[in-house]
């Protein structure tokens, strides 16, 4: 009876919580692919100066760790005249560093299609735009999907460290719910983990799906 008690007091929580954790999830997640593509785009580019901008933004939020990227946004960039809104920050940080590793999945996507269906493509008279629409990137997605749903998994994991500069998402309000209310805090926290699987397997089931539908796909070719 005790742990249905502890239920009815924390799941209403719990549900606002995840809802701003879907939230933050969603938009950094559409920004961190959309940032990731231009990233990888930009690493193949034929410009140095575009590769290297490109480079030194991915291996400077590959390089350190997302609570640090977080506090250096929120804290220290206010000292440069530079000020966010905890919102703001939190989404900004996740997009750029989901971004990051978006961006080496799709580079590495993009130089596995074999060199020869590249030359082919320019000897048809094709534009590097059209190259990359046309024949490029319709393979490449077949092979960046899985990677890119692991990203955006990690990603909705990674919105817990949020709450330390103060977004109530679903890692707070297990906290918050714990320290208030002096509950059982392996009910708590077990549900917490329960409620963050939920939200990433839907991620985990659309990879898989689509990854099926990709591969019968290119075998019917």
């Amino acid at each position: 009876m005790k742990i249905i008690e502890i239920l009815k007091d924390t799941i209403p929580f719990l549900l606002k919580g995840s809802v701003i954790t879907i939230y933050l999830s969603l938009i950094s997640g559409i920004l961190a692919v959309i940032i990731g593509v231009i990233g990888g785009l930009c690493r193949k580019s034929r410009i140095f100066i575009i590769r290297w901008i490109s480079s030194l933004y991915i291996r400077i939020f590959r390089g350190t760790p997302l609570l640090i990227q977080l506090y250096v946004a929120y804290f220290v960039l206010p000292f440069f005249g530079i000020t966010f809104n905890v919102w703001q920050t939190s989404i900004g940080v996740l997009a750029f560093n989901g971004g990051a590793y978006v961006s080496e999945i799709v580079r590495a996507g993009i130089e596995a299609i074999p060199k020869e269906q590249t030359e082919a493509a320019l000897s048809l008279g094709m534009t590097p735009f059209l190259k990359m629409r046309l024949i490029i990137m319709p393979q490449a997605i077949r092979i960046i999907i899985p990677p890119i749903v692991g990203t955006l998994i990690l990603l909705v994991k990674g919105t817990s460290v949020t709450s330390l500069i103060g977004i109530f998402n679903l890692d707070k309000v297990g906290r918050e719910l714990v320290v208030a209310s002096f509950k059982n805090p392996l009910v708590i926290f077990s549900l917490v983990a329960l409620f963050y699987f939920l939200i990433c397997y839907p991620l985990y089931f659309f990879s898989t799906r689509i990854e099926k539908k990709l591969r019968l796909h290119y075998n019917s070719l």
